[in-house]
């Protein structure tokens, strides 16, 4: 399930394709909602790889097409300073138009879907593991209904969506990021060139 489904799902609650198995066990990934915000879905998870490595590697959108498996073609219309547009082409034909606000001083890599029928942002984080060599990522998303479609949702199925969707996509990383440590070897980090 991708942004434009998650939109979709949330405004006519039409919730009836099944999702892909999950990538990664459910105990590597910990999937909770916001202290602070009902409409926010919080997760985490640990990569084999430096924060800065990993950090470049996601902003380089034409590896979304190996990262998660249901994006088909990235189309990057705009790259200026971390402010990027671009379209995730799905296997169904779906396009999300996403707006980009990252921040590479922090490892930030913040998106918000600007093309549906709800609002919809991610935040995601990396910071440097415990260990020397990974990861911590922090994701956090947003999405809710408005208006006249918050008829037809329930604070419940949102809140159930979106835990997928965390689940899924940080799975997707740690998958990711698995197959790019093992093509470089266990006795080194990888760089984003590496893949």
């Amino acid at each position: 399930m991708r942004i434009s489904s998650l939109v979709t799902v949330l405004a006519w609650v039409a919730c009836t394709s099944a999702t892909a198995p999950l990538a990664a066990a459910q105990t590597d990934v910990r999937v909770y909602p916001s202290a602070s915000e009902t409409a926010i879905t919080e997760g985490e998870t640990i990569l084999a790889a430096e924060p800065d490595a990993v950090y470049r590697a996601v902003i380089d959108y034409p590896r979304w097409t190996t990262m998660f498996p249901d994006i088909r073609q990235v189309i990057v219309t705009s790259q200026v300073g971390g402010h990027d547009r671009v379209t995730f082409v799905h296997a169904d034909g779906n396009r999300d138009n996403v707006h980009f606000h990252n921040q590479a001083a922090t490892r930030l890599v913040w998106f918000e879907d600007t093309g549906g029928r709800a609002q919809v942002w991610v935040e995601i984080v990396f910071f440097p593991g415990e260990r020397p060599g990974t990861t911590r990522v922090h994701s956090r998303l947003y999405a809710d209904v408005h208006g006249w479609a918050s008829l037809f949702v329930s604070d419940d199925k949102l809140r159930s969506l979106r835990e997928q969707r965390v689940r899924q996509d940080l799975s997707n990383l740690r998958t990711y990021f698995a197959h790019w440590v093992a093509a470089q070897g266990s006795d080194r980090s990888p760089t984003p060139s590496g893949m």
